[in-house]
């Protein structure tokens, strides 16, 4: 009962592109606490930023590890 191949791409694909997105704002984040306030720097864009590609990375990263569990118990029969 192997998934299609379709279907295994669909899955890390968004598995993938979650990682990815995760990864960089979590570079965002970093780079928005770093900031040298006392030079007149701010971090909030960077941070703002940060924070709403995590929801999204993570929501991309909850999709795909919920199509690799579900679809295969859809094609059992």
């Amino acid at each position: 009962m192997n998934p299609s191949f379709r279907t295994t791409a669909l899955s890390r694909s968004a598995l993938a592109a979650g990682a990815l997105t995760a990864v960089l704002s979590l570079l965002l984040v970093i780079g928005g606490l770093t900031a040298n306030t006392a030079a007149g720097e701010t971090g909030q864009p960077a941070g703002v930023l940060g924070v709403i590609g995590l929801f999204l990375g993570g929501t991309l990263l909850a999709v795909g590890a919920l199509a690799r569990r579900v679809v295969p118990l859809g094609e059992r029969r």
